[in-house]
């Protein structure tokens, strides 16, 4: 007897990266950000992405987190990190995990902006905070309710952890703050 396709995710012929691992196969970067953007606008993003990978199964659960993994990745980078510090007046390392999960929550488009621009979450309608601790977490919390297993395969970590990409600078020096992101200076830290 075949056991029905339980996934809202359709079956893409195209090929994704071999770097993203066997399981990117099942779930395209386009897919990832589908289900993303179908939950951005919601209160709780990370309670309606949970509802959603758990329809998936564990393989499609896996692919969604290696994309996921991949876009924290790209975000661990300086100037992200200094509007992360001027809009929540500080960011801790933990802090700025949390904000790069918000970021990826908040969907394509607005992830992909501040990736190419940070100082452009100046223009960005953001009720309440970025940070979404619990969105990064939501992958992991699907899987283990459908496998009983608590450790979800996942990229290797770097084997030496990395400093985020691009300049570093003081984000207490407003005028390096003001020349970086002067939008978001503007906005959140000059008052």
């Amino acid at each position: 007897m075949a056991v029905p396709n339980r996934s809202p995710i359709a079956r893409s012929s195209s090929s994704v990266s071999s770097a993203l691992g066997e399981g990117a196969r099942l779930m395209t970067r386009e897919q990832f950000w589908k289900l993303v953007d179908q939950v951005k606008e919601t209160k709780k993003p990370e309670v309606a992405v949970a509802k959603l990978l758990r329809k998936l199964t564990p393989s499609e659960i896996i692919a969604y987190q290696e994309h996921f993994d991949i876009l924290d990745r790209q975000a661990y980078r300086w100037d992200l990190w200094g509007a992360a510090y001027i809009m929540g007046g500080g960011c801790s390392d933990d802090g700025f995990i949390d904000f790069r999960y918000g970021l990826i929550a908040l969907g394509r488009d607005i992830y992909e902006s501040a990736i190419k621009n940070p100082d452009s979450l100046a223009e960005q309608r953001i009720q309440g905070e970025i940070s979404n601790e619990l969105f990064g977490y939501a992958a992991e919390e699907a899987y283990e309710e459908l496998t009983d297993e608590e450790d979800m395969p996942r990229l290797l970590p770097p084997k030496k952890r990395p400093k985020p990409l691009g300049e570093e600078w003081d984000f207490d020096d407003a005028r390096q703050n003001a020349r970086r992101l002067p939008k978001l200076w503007a906005k959140y830290g000059a008052a």
